[in-house]
């Protein structure tokens, strides 16, 4: 993929190099040919009033003419040759004297006039006056192949270290932490404005790679460290039950309380458990690897309570495969089914899962017969901490689980979205990319 994008930069920069440079030629071409145009016949040049004029003042003497015209020959390197047969020169002339003008054949005549006679013309033949006009072509030709070499050399030594720093940005984004462009000490083969952003990326990578190797061995401290008692504090409760028993203390009030305190050590282990995998997905920590998507949603529907029951429609083959991180979209789903289940889906009807693909997405949808969203609760569905309306869903938890879903999307380079069923219920989906 990296070679057909680093052609098409080549190519956007050589088009853009040559263009500019083809611009700036008719620029010039326009300003030259407005100059020359404004050079009408009743404004005769300098240059041709000046030959006329002397030409004039020496017509009486045949030899200083010939000197004179030789010494201009020898100035423009232009054939130039005095013409004094009147009659035989082209009707079509102007008789103001130092107006260049042209015959049917190309041959250029200054006319020679003197006290509003016309004595004769200074001729420059077609044959020498043609070769400049060839050999500016030729000079004009030379430089744009020259200029075009000089353009797409230039093309090419800005698009391949763009290419490297889009491609280390790319990587780094993905989670690769230690992705770099290392383009800094390549002095003499990278433009010094590229360098610059590549230094200032690298720069960039190296802190926000600390920070966040940081922020991830305090997470694992944390969850080392709260769920450590977590599970001693189980343990201790399972041996107040048995010595409870044992003893024969045992009442409905004592049994109800122990069954209170597990409820909440098991709340306080999925709030941990939400928190650390939501930070985990924002910090970009995702391992997508090639996944059959359907057998790992069987697998994954399979690994639900079994009330209420889960049905899957799939018309996606099981050899369809998708780059996912297993672990967190396994979280993400259990907590849209747990959702379902939470906001007053009843046990005697099947929630609803569909997996359906398009030529680029893969989508689940999960449909509960539930109440639904409120217009309110529906703006702010995938916002942290925002709970459903206890007296409608009295199973609602702490507003944690469908914020976790968009950001584990999010972190697949997908999107997570909520609605109303047509027929009552609400729909919660996760898009991903196939690819």
């Amino acid at each position: 993929m990296r070679r057909p994008r680093l052609r098409r930069l080549q190519t956007r920069l050589f088009v853009w190099f040559l263009a500019a440079i083809l611009t700036a030629f008719a620029a010039s071409g326009a300003t030259l040919w407005l100059m020359r145009s404004a050079e009408s016949p009743s404004a005769p040049s300098v240059a041709t009033r000046a030959i006329a004029s002397r030409v004039a003042r020496d017509w009486d003497d045949p030899e200083a003419c010939d000197r004179y015209v030789a010494r201009v020959h020898e100035l423009i390197g232009l054939d130039v040759r005095i013409r004094r047969d009147v009659e035989n020169l082209p009707q079509r002339m102007a008789l103001k004297s130092g107006v260049l003008t042209f015959d049917a054949r190309g041959e250029g005549f200054v006319p020679v006039e003197r006290n509003g006679e016309l004595l004769g013309a200074v001729e420059f033949d077609a044959g020498t006056t043609a070769a400049p006009h060839w050999n500016g072509a030729l000079a004009i030709g030379a430089a744009l192949l020259v200029l075009a070499i000089a353009a797409r050399v230039v093309a090419r030594r800005l698009a391949w270290p763009l290419e490297d720093v889009a491609d280390a940005a790319e990587r780094f984004g993905a989670g690769d932490l230690t992705a770099r462009t290392r383009l800094g000490g390549r002095r003499g083969s990278v433009a010094q404005e590229v360098r610059g952003v590549a230094q200032a990326f690298d720069g960039m990578a190296e802190r926000i790679e600390r920070v966040v190797r940081d922020q991830r061995e305090l997470l694992g401290a944390i969850s080392h460290e709260l769920r450590s008692p977590l599970g001693r504090a189980r343990v201790a409760l399972e041996i107040a039950r048995d010595r409870a028993g044992e003893r024969g203390e045992g009442s409905e009030a004592s049994r109800v309380s122990l069954d209170d305190i597990e409820h909440q050590l098991a709340d306080v282990d999925a709030i941990l458990g939400d928190l650390l995998a939501a930070a985990r997905a924002g910090l970009s920590d995702v391992k997508p690897t090639a996944t059959a998507i359907a057998p790992w949603l069987r697998a994954r529907i399979a690994a639900e309570p079994a009330r209420p029951m889960i049905e899957l429609a799939s018309d996606v083959p099981d050899d369809m495969t998708a780059p996912i991180d297993a672990q967190l979209l396994n979280r993400a789903l259990h907590n849209v089914l747990a959702n379902a289940r939470a906001h007053g889906h009843p046990d005697t009807e099947p929630i609803e899962v569909r997996l359906e693909a398009s030529a680029t997405r893969l989508t689940i949808v999960t449909r509960d017969r539930g109440p639904g969203f409120t217009p309110e609760l529906l703006a702010r569905a995938f916002e942290p901490f925002v709970k459903g309306d206890t007296a409608r869903t009295p199973g609602a938890g702490y507003g944690l689980g469908l914020s976790l879903v968009r950001r584990i999307a999010e972190a697949h380079r997908g999107t997570a979205f909520a609605r109303n069923a047509d027929g009552g219920g609400a729909e919660v989906g996760i898009e991903l990319p196939r690819v």
